[in-house]
């Protein structure tokens, strides 16, 4: 008999071309995957993946196998949702997330979490979004708060926001009295989100060849450094508006009249759909209504 853990277990290895990482994300060992796999070959009779030096490939008839298993986890997972009360998370949920995030709603999440679902505790991992995309792929958290979309093979998306963005300075130390082209930016030193982020490459992609002079463009993946390093004069920086109202206030910081907008960041809280976990799922909800709180409170939509 086919057993739905060892089709989860398939679709995983599957996605992720790892035993260890699908035994990461199960929250078990590789023996058990694997023998989850070759229980799974035993009964259709057929070779499913082949072990390469790196990575895991599927077989051709693997691949048909595939292509039904998904459909009938995902099923199974919505027949359950149906009958069954909502889920109730219990145990340690790892969760990443941006510094822009921890900054501003995810206290408000985890309140929210140990109010709604009191059996659950939660390990939390603050990195740029890049390298919490690598985490969840590897298994080592459960769900990501970041940039996204994920544009990965059985990673669920959902979207929790955007905070739009503007190009900030100190007004004792730069002067902007009429409004300018963001090419102009250029001349000046730059803050800015780690290297590899969607900040910084939009800031790379407008600005790298614009000004006779060498672009100085420094990064940090601490929200609170960029803030105190733009508030301080070090430099002009994009950050979003609703991270800097008391500096804005104070006018430690004020923006910059340029004519082009800076993109909104999306965030999106991203995970495994195949892992059978109910917590990912619950959590991504949860962050999107403790987002749009957040965005309400500000006079704003989510």
């Amino acid at each position: 008999m086919i057993r739905l853990r060892a089709l989860r277990a398939f679709i995983l290895v599957a996605e992720l071309e790892s035993f260890r990482k699908a035994a990461a994300h199960l929250n078990t060992t590789q023996p058990a995957i694997s023998a989850r796999i070759r229980g799974l070959e035993d009964d259709f009779g057929r070779k499913l993946l082949h072990r390469e030096a790196r990575r895991v490939r599927v077989t051709r008839d693997g691949l048909e196998v595939l292509r039904y298993a998904k459909p009938i986890v995902e099923l199974t997972d919505r027949l359950h949702s149906i009958f069954e009360a909502e889920p109730r998370i219990t145990g340690t949920v790892r969760i990443g997330a941006i510094d822009t995030i921890i900054s501003s709603w995810l206290v408000d999440l985890f309140e929210r979490l140990q109010t709604e679902h009191p059996g659950v505790t939660f390990e939390v991992r603050a990195d740029t979004s890049l390298r919490l995309i690598d985490d969840l792929k590897n298994g080592e958290i459960d769900i990501a708060l970041v940039m996204g979309p994920v544009d990965e093979e059985g990673i669920e998306n959902v979207g929790i926001g955007t905070f739009p963005m503007a190009w900030v300075a100190n007004p004792r130390r730069f002067r902007f009295d009429s409004e300018i082209d963001v090419t102009e930016l250029a001349d000046y030193p730059i803050i800015s989100y780690p290297r590899g982020s969607k900040p910084y490459r939009m800031i790379d992609r407008t600005l790298v060849g614009t000004s006779a002079r060498t672009l100085q463009l420094s990064c940090s993946n601490s929200l609170s450094t960029l803030i105190r390093l733009a508030a301080d004069g070090f430099g002009v920086a994009a950050i979003p508006p609703v991270m800097i109202e008391r500096e804005l206030a104070e006018g430690t910081l004020k923006v910059i009249p340029v004519q082009q907008e800076f993109p909104a960041l999306e965030c999106h809280a991203v995970y495994y759909t195949a892992s059978g976990s109910a917590a990912p799922g619950v959590i991504a909800t949860m962050a999107r209504e403790e987002a749009g709180r957040f965005w309400a409170r500000h006079g704003m939509a989510l």
